[in-house]
């Protein structure tokens, strides 16, 4: 029986699944693993996007993580280290738009 929860786990690959599903989430960079906070920036993300549409728990998720993995990989590019990422980071997800979203996102179904 289903508890109704999704789990979301943060690696070289994020893993989101709800049970009947796993998602892997292939955005991101390897120096967000050197800020700290992010994931607590990542969980408030996710909140938002529950916000839009609450009964769409893995899909918000999934599509959170993959925004936040693509603005780290867009700040990352303009980054020098891990304190200037962490700036670009937050001024990447403030710019973000629909159309680079879709062009960079890389989510596969894994079960």
């Amino acid at each position: 029986m289903s508890s109704g929860a999704v789990v979301a786990v943060s690696g070289a690959v994020d893993i989101v699944t709800d049970g009947k599903q796993v998602i892997g989430v292939h955005n991101g960079t390897k120096m967000m693993q050197q800020i700290t906070a992010t994931g607590c920036s990542l969980a408030g993300l996710i909140v938002a996007f529950l916000a839009i549409d609450s009964s769409r728990v893995l899909e918000a998720t999934v599509s959170a993580m993959a925004v936040f993995g693509i603005a780290g990989e867009l700040g990352e590019a303009m980054a020098n280290g891990p304190a200037s990422l962490r700036m670009h980071l937050i001024d990447c997800l403030y710019g973000l738009d629909e159309t680079t979203v879709l062009k960079r996102v890389n989510v596969t179904r894994l079960g």
